[in-house]
């Protein structure tokens, strides 16, 4: 008996493992002097549900910056809990800006469960970084007779008291991420910026 349920609950365990991804070794980084940033001292990771790799190199240097900061006071900082691996991950992503911002904040969230985040607490975050983290596209347009390739920064502004009611939203109805997509679409209003490439 004692082996059949072990065979039983086995396949169910590795399913649960599998859906969440895994993070590939352990945030080394020493602080740095101004405070607030953190080098990393050896490389580290995470591979997504669908089994996509997220290297970030060694050295990499993060902040916690793609972690809007008015959300702080609501979930934490973003190097404290059980998100902090996803943070590191997500804020390299952001700054390099190689993957599309969409699938980025969608690996921070797989990412947070990963890390042990609850359910509703990873969705109020992930609301938090489509609302208000980075944005960007890449503006690929025919001009005077060439190519013009630009590189486009959008800043999503969404007032404070609409976020208070997504998160209360989010709390009273577990949403799914394309009913938070669809309800953050409707009331966030983006600003493009030309970066250099």
């Amino acid at each position: 008996m004692k082996y059949l349920l072990f065979l039983i609950l086995f396949p169910v365990a590795v399913v649960a493992q599998k859906t969440k991804g895994r993070f590939v070794g352990d945030v080394v980084a020493q602080w740095l002097d101004n405070g607030r940033s953190m080098k990393l001292n050896k490389e580290f990771g995470y591979i997504d549900p669908n089994g996509k790799k997220w290297d970030v190199p060694k050295n990499t240097i993060v902040d916690g910056a793609s972690i809007p900061q008015i959300f702080w006071t609501i979930i934490g900082g973003p190097f404290e809990g059980t998100y902090r691996n996803a943070s590191v991950v997500h804020d390299y992503y952001c700054v390099v800006k190689t993957e599309d911002w969409k699938d980025v904040h969608l690996m921070f969230y797989n990412a947070c469960l990963t890390g042990g985040t609850n359910l509703i607490k990873a969705k109020i975050m992930y609301a938090a970084v489509y609302a208000g983290g980075p944005r960007w596209r890449i503006d690929m347009s025919k001009s005077h007779g060439g190519n013009s390739v630009k590189m486009m920064a959008q800043r999503a502004i969404v007032s404070e008291d609409k976020l208070t009611e997504i998160n209360k939203w989010i709390e009273k109805n577990n949403p799914s991420l394309e009913d938070i997509n669809n309800k953050l679409d409707k009331i966030v209003v983006v600003e493009d910026k030309v970066l250099k490439l």
